[in-house]
Order: C-alpha cells, then sequence, then structure tokens
C-alpha cells in the first residue's frame, strides 16, 4: 500500500495544555481540564504508530500514514477549535465560560477583550494550519477525517444528558441513515458510503466492550449523527465552496470514539490515570484498519 492515505486528519481536541495569560484566572484544576478533553486522541488517531507493523503501516521512514495531521495543543475547556470564532457570547463557545457540567471556568469571568485576544493567539493558530495542510494537498486529499472521542455518557450540559452513547459515532451532517436532513443543510459524505463505513466500523469493533459497561442503558456498537452530526470544522472545510476555491474534491466525516473503551465511564471528577496503552493499541488497530477498507469505497464512487 503507499506510504500515506489520502486523508487530512483534525484533532482539535485532545489538548492538555493552559495558556499563560488565564492561569490566575482559573476556576477549574487539572482534574477537570483531564476529564473535558478528547484523552489520548493523538494515540488512537496516529496511524503511522509502530505498533501497526510494515504490514499495515506506512513506509519505513513516513511519521505519518496521512498526508497531514493537525492537532490543538490547547485544552478544550478553555478555547474550542470546533466553534465558530464569532461564538463568544456562547457559554460553550470557542472561548468557553462553563464546563459541559455547566461549571464556571474562570473567577472572575474573562471580558471580552480577553475572549477576543485568546481568539488570536490560540484559536486562530490551529486554523490558520488547517487551511494551510488542505490548501497544499488539494489535488491529493480525498478524505478530511475530524478525529474526536467521546464520554461514556453525556455530560449534563449537553443535548443528551446521562445518555448511554454508541462506540463510534459517524457523522456527515445527515440523519441515522446518513441521508440529507435541510435543517442540517448539506451532507459532508455521501449516505451510502457513510453507511458502508458504519457497517464496517460495526464489524471491527463488536469485538470490543466498554471498560465499565453499562448493562442497564446498553449502547449500539454504531450511530450515524447520533449524538452528534458534526462541528464547526467539518462543515467549514467540508464546504462546498471552501473545496472549488481550492480546486479540492473530498468527502469529510466526523469520527467520535467512546471513552469507555479505554479511559472508562468519566465524569467531572475522575482522578487522572495514566493512558491505558493496551486499550489504545486496540482502538488504534480497528481504526486503522477502518480507514484501509472505507478509503476504496470513496475512490470507487467518485
Amino acid at each position: 500500500m503507499p506510504s500515506q492515505f489520502p486523508i487530512i486528519q483534525s484533532i482539535p481536541h485532545a489538548g492538555l495544555a493552559v495558556p499563560p495569560s488565564v492561569v490566575e484566572s482559573l476556576a477549574i484544576d487539572d482534574v477537570t481540564i483531564y476529564n473535558e478533553c478528547d484523552l489520548w486522541n493523538e494515540q488512537i488517531f496516529d496511524f503511522a504508530h509502530p505498533s501497526l507493523g510494515p504490514s499495515l503501516g506506512p513506509s519505513l521512514g513516513a511519521t505519518t500514514a496521512a498526508l497531514a495531521v493537525v492537532d490543538m495543543p490547547i485544552a478544550r475547556v478553555l478555547i474550542d477549535a470546533n466553534r465558530p470564532p464569532d461564538s463568544l457570547d456562547n457559554p460553550d463557545g470557542a472561548v468557553k465560560s462553563h464546563t459541559s457540567y455547566g461549571d464556571p471556568i474562570y473567577t472572575p469571568a474573562l471580558s471580552r477583550q480577553e475572549q477576543a485576544r485568546l481568539l488570536e493567539a490560540e484559536w486562530q493558530p490551529f486554523h490558520t494550519d488547517l487551511d494551510r495542510a488542505l490548501t497544499g494537498h488539494a489535488g491529493d486529499v480525498r478524505l478530511f477525517l475530524d478525529c474526536h472521542n467521546m464520554a461514556q455518557h453525556g455530560p449534563t450540559a449537553y443535548g443528551d444528558p446521562g445518555k448511554a452513547r454508541p462506540l463510534i459515532c459517524i457523522a456527515n451532517f445527515g440523519d441515522a441513515n446518513g441521508e440529507a436532513v435541510a435543517a442540517n443543510g448539506p451532507i459532508t459524505a455521501p449516505a451510502a458510503f457513510v453507511r458502508r463505513a458504519g457497517e464496517i466500523a460495526g464489524e471491527l469493533f463488536a469485538d470490543m466492550e466498554l471498560l465499565e459497561p453499562d448493562s442497564q442503558h446498553p449502547a449500539p456498537v454504531v450511530s450515524l449523527n447520533q449524538p452528534f452530526v458534526g462541528g464547526y470544522i467539518l462543515r467549514h472545510y467540508c464546504d462546498a465552496a471552501y473545496q472549488q476555491a481550492r480546486g479540492s474534491h473530498y468527502a469529510g466525516l466526523m469520527v467520535e470514539v467512546n471513552r469507555g473503551l479505554f479511559v472508562g465511564d468519566q465524569h467531572t471528577r475522575t482522578p487522572i490515570q495514566p493512558p491505558n496503552q493496551a486499550r489504545i493499541a486496540a482502538v488504534r488497530s480497528r481504526l486503522f484498519r477502518w480507514v484501509q477498507a472505507i478509503l476504496p469505497l470513496l475512490e470507487a464512487s467518485r
């Protein structure tokens, strides 16, 4: 196989860093920051990891199995790259004021001027890098993957509080069958492709169990567009006009992996733990095989 997949990966929520300018204003601690981020996401989506082996992974010497991987170092509880820049009035916006459990992040609250400075200093560089990657690989990229992971149960400030979530959510702004929904705007990948991608993910993850199973509320292995249909990153960078301006033509998916597979059933005060490397490796190998399997389907649909 080629040394690189024709994909570009966005990893906006795995960071744990805190900008020095806000350290003294924080009303939350490291435990909250830990539980709010997409833990170890840069590891489960590392398709160039040596554990994948030469028969599966990229050729020797390659540093990434994707054309580009763009990640965000800043903690998403502070700066959310998956929110639009005009969302500063939203507690869950680009510069957040409250956690996903509704707790205030700063004391006192940041002024609008402080929010704007953080947006420019911390949010914008991620998007500059992502735009540069997509523009630089305009003729080569075939699939844009916005890579995430999610809590096993919906946090209280989200639209699915307390509800069990699937092991894998694949999103294209469609419905439960990947078909277009008028209220969501255009889908970012063909519905038939998304359905087959979901079937393949279901086959690959069918043998994995949650570390802390919820027998009272079993969740499906895979859901399409549930509990998430996509976010700002998927919508903005898969927009037809954005692609046309760069001479590109690619599909886009947001992928959410349940952290219950490799972290456990978290809440806002779950103690910080080292990464569970065995479970991370198990998830990573399945995600890698999933990408291997769906790319030919995408090429066939072009």
